[in-house]
Parts: C-alpha cells; sequence; structure tokens
C-alpha cells in the first residue's frame, strides 16, 4: 500500500528578499556545478535562511538567474527531494519540506558548521581504554619510522628491503599472470586462514629453510606482522595482565601490547640473548605471553643460544603460557648455515611462529603468516574472520606462484648478495670513522642492520646528534625507545638499517655521522 504524499502547505509568497537570498547562491567552486548549487541550497535550508514550507523558484527560473543549464540545477534539485530537504508536487511546485511532528524538518539534519580552531577542539570523553591509550601515544612513536622521510639523501631506517637496485621484474610478471588467468571465481570471499596454495607453498618453504614442520592448516594468513601481534594480544591478554619481552625490543609490539591494556615485563638482553633469571620469579608468574625474537634479536642483533631457547620453552610449559616467534629476518644470514628457529625446537606446542613477505619482497605486500600450534588454529581462524574476513586473495594466489616457482627463492639469494655488500661497507666505514672502541657493535653476520654503541657518549646527546645529521640530509634512528624504562647511564645507541643504500651511501652517512657527534661535543 502507498504511503499517503507528505502535506503541501499552503504555497507561501515568495518575496523578493528571500528570492534574491536563495538566487544569489554562493558556490564554494568545489566538484561539478550541480553539486555546487546543491550543496549551497541545502545549507540555506539547514541554516534557516529559508524557512520550512517556502516555494522555491523554478528551475528554469533559477537556472537563468545562475547563468547554467536547466538540467543542472535538475540534478541539483534532485538529491534535494531525495534526502528530503524539498518536497514538489505537479503544477504547484517545489516547497521547502514542511513541519513534521510538530518540528521543522531542517533541524532534524546535522547542522553544517565551521571546524572549531584546533585550540577550541571539545574534550573526548567517550573512548574505550584502547582509544585512550592511542590518544596518549605520540604518533611519531607508533610508526612514523616506518615511513620514508624525502627530506633525506640518505636514510638508515632500519628493516627496510630494497626498492631500487633490486630487480622486481618476476614479481611483476607473476602478478600480470594472475590478473590475466585466474578465474573469476578466484576473486570471490576467500577462507580466513587464506589461500589454500599459497599454505601449501608457504609450509614447504619452512620445512627447507626454517626447520619449521607444519601443515597447510597450521597456517593463518594475515595482514602484516602487525595483525599477526594485534590477534595474538588479543586472543591471550586480557587488560592488566603482563606479556614479556626483551629488554631492548621491537618497539610495535610492544605498543600493540601497551594499547590492549597490558602489563609490560622486560627479560634483559645480553650477548646469549633474553635471560630469564634476570626477571623477578612473581612477574614471570603474571605473563600470559612472551614475545620473542631469537634468531637475530631486535634491536641488538645476538642470537639466543640453545640453552636459554630451552629454558624459554620449559618456562612456556610450566607456565601454561604461549610464546610468540618473530622471525622477521632470518633469512638474511651472509654467513655459516642459518640459525634454526625455536619453533623447530618446539615438542610442546607453545610457539607461535610469525614470518613476514614484507622484509623479504616488498613492505606494500602487507601478507605475513602465522603457524600455529593445532589446539588454537579455530580461536585464531575466528579471530582473523571477525577483524577483516581474509587477507587479499590476489596477492595471495601471485605469491603462491612465486614461491612455487622457485622465483622467491631466487630473489632472497640476489638480495643476500646485495645485502652484504652493503652490510661490509657499514662495518668498514665505522672502522674507518672511529677510532677503536668509540663506536662498538655486536655481529651476528644476519639481518637488515647493526645496533651501534657509543660507550663514550651519554645518551642525553640524543637529540642533537639526531638534528645535527638531519641538517646534514642524514636520517638516524634511537634505539632508546625500545626499551621499557629509560636508563641516565646508557650509552647512545642507534638502530643503522643499510639494505636501502648503496656501499657509498653509507661512507658518506658514517662520515655525516662523525661530523654531527663532533658538532654536538662528548656531552649535551
Amino acid at each position: 500500500m502507498a504511503s499517503p504524499p507528505l502535506p503541501i502547505p499552503a504555497p507561501r509568497r515568495l518575496v523578493p528578499e528571500r528570492a534574491a537570498l536563495l538566487r544569489d547562491l554562493p558556490l564554494d567552486g568545489e566538484g561539478a556545478l550541480y553539486d555546487q548549487i546543491y550543496r549551497s541550497i541545502r545549507g540555506a535550508i539547514l541554516s534557516g535562511r529559508v524557512r520550512a514550507g517556502t516555494r522555491l523558484p523554478t528551475t528554469r527560473a533559477l537556472a537563468e538567474e545562475l547563468g547554467v543549464s536547466r538540467n543542472t540545477v535538475v540534478s541539483a534539485f534532485e538529491p534535494l527531494q531525495a534526502e528530503g530537504y524539498v518536497v514538489s508536487r505537479v503544477g504547484a511546485g517545489t516547497f521547502v519540506a514542511p513541519q513534521v511532528d510538530g518540528t521543522d524538518r531542517a533541524p532534524r539534519v546535522a547542522r553544517v558548521v565551521p571546524d572549531p580552531a584546533p585550540t577550541q577542539n571539545p574534550p573526548i570523553t567517550r573512548l574505550s581504554r584502547f582509544g585512550r591509550t592511542l590518544e596518549a601515544s605520540s604518533p611519531r612513536s607508533v610508526c612514523d619510522v616506518v615511513f620514508r622521510r624525502p627530506d633525506l639523501a640518505i636514510d638508515f631506517r632500519p628493516c627496510v628491503p630494497d626498492l631500487e637496485r633490486l630487480s622486481y621484474e618476476d614479481w611483476r610478471r607473476h602478478l600480470a599472470r594472475t590478473a590475466h588467468h585466474a578465474p573469476a571465481a578466484s576473486f570471490d570471499y576467500a577462507d580466513p586462514s587464506g589461500l589454500p596454495e599459497l599454505r601449501e607453498e608457504i609450509a614447504a618453504y619452512l620445512a627447507r629453510a626454517r626447520g619449521v614442520l607444519c601443515e597447510a592448516d597450521d597456517i593463518l594468513v594475515v595482514g602484516g606482522v602487525a595483525q599477526a601481534l594485534d590477534l595474538s594480544t588479543r586472543i591471550f591478554v586480557d587488560p592488566g595482565q603482563a606479556v614479556l619481552v626483551e629488554e631492548p625490543h621491537y618497539l610495535g609490539a610492544r605498543r600493540a601490547f601497551e594499547a590492549a591494556g597490558a602489563e609490560i615485563i622486560g627479560a634483559p638482553v645480553d650477548g646469549e640473548g633474553l635471560d630469564l633469571d634476570r626477571v623477578e620469579p612473581a612477574a614471570l608468574d603474571r605473563a600470559r605471553l612472551a614475545y620473542v625474537t631469537p634468531s637475530h634479536q631486535y634491536p641488538t642483533g645476538v642470537v639466543l643460544s640453545l640453552a636459554r631457547r630451552q629454558a624459554l620453552l620449559r618456562w612456556a610449559a610450566r607456565q601454561d603460557v604461549y610464546v610468540l616467534e618473530d622471525d622477521y629476518d632470518s633469512e638474511f644470514r651472509y654467513a655459516g648455515r642459518a640459525i634454526p628457529s625455536l619453533k623447530s625446537l618446539d615438542e610442546g606446542g607453545r610457539v607461535l611462529y610469525v614470518g613476514t613477505f614484507s622484509k623479504t619482497l616488498l613492505p606494500s605486500i602487507r601478507i605475513a603468516y602465522l603457524v600455529l600450534p593445532r589446539a588454537l588454529r579455530d580461536v585464531f581462524r575466528n579471530a582473523k574472520w571477525l577483524t577483516d574476513w581474509a587477507a587479499p586473495t590476489f596477492e595471495q594466489r601471485a605469491l603462491a606462484g612465486f614461491l612455487e616457482s622457485g622465483d622467491f627463492e631466487r630473489h632472497l639469494r640476489r638480495a643476500r648478495t646485495l645485502y652484504a655488500r652493503s652490510r661490509a661497507a657499514l662495518v668498514d666505514s665505522i672502522a674507518d670513522a672511529f677510532p677503536e672502541g668509540e663506536a662498538t657493535y655486536r655481529d651476528s653476520g644476519a639481518g637488515l642492520h647493526l645496533l651501534v654503541r657509543f660507550p663514550r657518549r651519554p645518551d642525553a646527546c640524543l637529540r642533537p646528534v639526531l638534528e645535527a645529521a638531519a641538517k646534514r640530509g642524514v636520517g638516524l634512528y634511537p634505539a632508546r625507545p625500545s626499551y621499557v624504562r629509560p636508563d641516565p647511564a646508557r650509552p647512545l645507541e642507534l638502530v643503522m638499517g643499510f639494505a636501502r643504500l648503496s656501499p657509498e651511501s653509507i661512507a658518506r652517512g658514517v662520515y655525516v655521522l662523525r661530523e654531527a657527534l663532533d658538532e654536538v661535543g662528548p656531552s649535551a
């Protein structure tokens, strides 16, 4: 049954002032003319300049006044009528919508007002605990370190692969092949766990390269390591509960845990990796999850010793907790055999293994994966489904072909050769620029960065050194944010990435670092 038509009030005579007010429309110059006319009339109605029940000029008359075609005005009136701002009746004309339920139509729609000045913004009072944590965090401390800084000629940004010197033609070819030959059905909603063919290829690769024996069903494809951290935190940690991390550690992981309201417990790192014996037993008892980077600790670069790996697994079994192993850049080892993963020692199903293609291939691909104990498959799959349903299928299909063809491992071999030269240039440049003992680092022969310490420089030198280098076009990155607690006695430490820099750029950048330190002096 059709709804009764809206009542049309007795026509209100449009006085000349009112007609001029509507016809002299202030157009903002943004977008198509009909959109500008629509926004201007809507604003006049919302502001009360044109009252409910007012008869509007005809589209022909308004078009003549504005010097536009009648079709343009008709196109502006159509959304006004569809959204309820005006009503029209053949033979009667077009009117501003009448009163409904005793109130004007206009006040029922949010009024358009200018944005207040920044100092006038009202306080945000209805954020969740998660939102309040993020509001209180500095944006630079959360994510800025991952973005390229175009103002810098030489950027020692850590943990980013090369995008210019390596060829990505093989990857482009797999993308093109996927676009041309994938069946239409393959672009439908996908399994939250990831495409079966990609999970099969990942499982085969992990068995060859990392000693991780798993089935395709153990693998969950996720949107980068960040999503692996987010899902793990949601599943294991309630607000107020504790997470054990290395000290120092990857800041992005700590931010994810803190945003969830977790207490952070730091386990000191020395030459053998994290040391549980230096953590208070009561603190260890509170931990519900541990996050570690055992094969190339971030940011120190040390390798977790076998004895401490076994101790960590025994602790996890005893406490009935899980260990999240972030194997973020283990593919890049430049001397000797690859370090086996912690997961390869896990017989009790306590380790969740995280791998990523953002370091080995491209940051923008945003594909990582979790290898899960069988008991956790379903809960993680459900959590993934609730978060974003599934990772993009197009990139998954192309990546499966890239792995199956052998092109991925050929790409890794080329990358290792390139990065090894850049790493050697960084080591040599530090030796050339600094006297013995002035700049030190632990060399594990792996990864995409070095943690360089300056034992004779206090951490208080940090800001002026960063600023002096930036003035010369060189980007440097401190290790300070990777610690839970600041320590005034800690020396200046820099996390120096080398993968995107040529040997010549690295030599120049280290020379500028030397200049910046000399400019600042021995103390700040």
